[in-house]
């Protein structure tokens, strides 16, 4: 059955009919169960455990994942501007094969409790920075790549494991669509779920991001686009597929 959403509430109801028993896990509907922004890794060894816990049984279930891709320069720079207002990413788990990535595997960026006023290149500068190819990291299955262990492997092996399975999982994901192509992505989404939204999506092309971007000097641009090599790569993927 449809959600029930209130009014100037962040929760909605989202259960099957005739149960109490969720059929959208989602911030949403369940809140940050598995971690806030959970990725991939973190959500396939979660999800089952948290529903369970909450139906109070153990139950076979069926997922459908979906997502949304976004060009990556622009995805770079939004997040970019969100940490430069003071945001954080400090209650995310990190979780894989069992535990928390150590401080040693993530370094913080910074000192303090934010990363307020932070400019363009210390930003691009960190190299720890989770920022960096983000989509394809957060869609790939880190237990291939030792998690978030980099002496488990050369660079450029981990990169390429890393990317080659967050194609992977894109690909098998039951559906997915790209910002740019809000109404293409609603399009695929009705037809897929046989569901119609009340409102139809709406694209805008002149984003903040888009802005940023455009004040960004040569070599700005040109270290942005290197260090996000692999999202670029997803990107491209994810577009060829779209369009088939």
């Amino acid at each position: 059955r449809p959600c029930e959403c209130q009014r100037q509430r962040k929760r909605c109801y989202c259960f099957r009919p005739h149960r109490n028993e969720n059929w959208l896990f989602s911030r949403y509907s369940t809140g940050w169960r598995c971690g806030l922004h959970a990725d991939w890794t973190e959500l396939t060894s979660c999800v089952d455990q948290v529903l369970d816990k909450n139906e109070g049984e153990s139950a076979k279930r069926r997922y459908f994942y979906i997502s949304l891709i976004r060009e990556p320069l622009a995805r770079y720079m939004s997040e970019y501007r969100h940490v430069k207002r003071g945001a954080t990413w400090k209650n995310s788990r990190h979780w894989c094969l069992g535990r928390q990535a150590t401080q040693k595997e993530l370094p913080p960026c910074y000192k303090g409790d934010d990363w307020l006023d932070v400019t363009i290149d210390d930003f691009a500068g960190c190299e720890s920075n989770l920022a960096t190819n983000r989509q394809t990291r957060m869609l790939a299955d880190l237990a291939l790549v030792g998690c978030y262990n980099k002496s488990a492997m050369p660079a450029h092996e981990r990169d390429r494991v890393m990317l080659a399975s967050a194609k992977r999982n894109l690909a098998s994901m039951a559906y997915f669509g790209l910002t740019e192509y809000q109404k293409i992505s609603q399009y695929i989404f009705e037809e897929t779920f046989n569901l119609r939204f009340a409102i139809p999506f709406e694209q805008h092309n002149n984003t903040l991001s888009v802005s940023a971007i455009h004040n960004l000097r040569p070599d700005q641009r040109r270290k942005i686009e290197e260090l996000n090599s692999l999202d670029i790569e997803l990107y491209a993927f994810a577009k060829n597929l779209l369009f088939e």
